[in-house]
């Protein structure tokens, strides 16, 4: 799991682990789509609980976007903190996600052509929001994260 220096760490409430990529593992991309729409290739996406996840966000759009996996029920909390930002002059360095134990993982803020894979395991069942936090991205770019039993 990669977690940036201004994440917190993973919230323990959620059973949230980090895992080592085995044979066990499910691999899962999600991409943005091309042409500055602000969207990512998938609604949804369906993982076990318990079992290791390697997701692997790539971005072949001409804007730059990241990808954020939120607790339940938290999308337009951390949506708003992020357009909060905007006028935070630190906010490009820290990738325009903001500071919230909301967030359980997150990539960095990927240029064109860029890819980054986030590793881990959730064991609760639950759907789990994924966000673009690039100012004014979030609103459009969103996706589900269904973890299943």
């Amino acid at each position: 799991m990669k977690l940036h220096r201004y994440l917190a760490a993973p919230i323990a409430a959620l059973s949230l682990t980090t895992s080592a990529t085995g044979a066990d593992t499910q691999k899962v991309e999600i991409s943005a789509v091309p042409g500055g729409v602000m969207k990512y290739d998938k609604a949804e996406i369906t993982v076990k609980a318990g079992q290791a996840v390697e997701l692997t966000f790539s971005n072949p759009d001409v804007l730059q976007h990241n990808l954020l996996i939120l607790k339940p029920g938290t999308k337009e909390k951390v949506g708003a903190a992020a357009d909060a930002m905007l006028t935070n002059p630190e906010a490009i360095k820290r990738g325009y996600i903001p500071s919230s134990s909301d967030i359980l993982y997150a990539t960095k803020l990927l240029n064109p052509s860029q890819s980054e894979t986030l590793t881990f395991t959730i064991k609760d069942p639950g759907s789990y929001p994924i966000i673009c936090t690039f100012p004014g991205h979030w609103r459009l770019m969103h996706a589900v994260l269904k973890v299943v039993k």
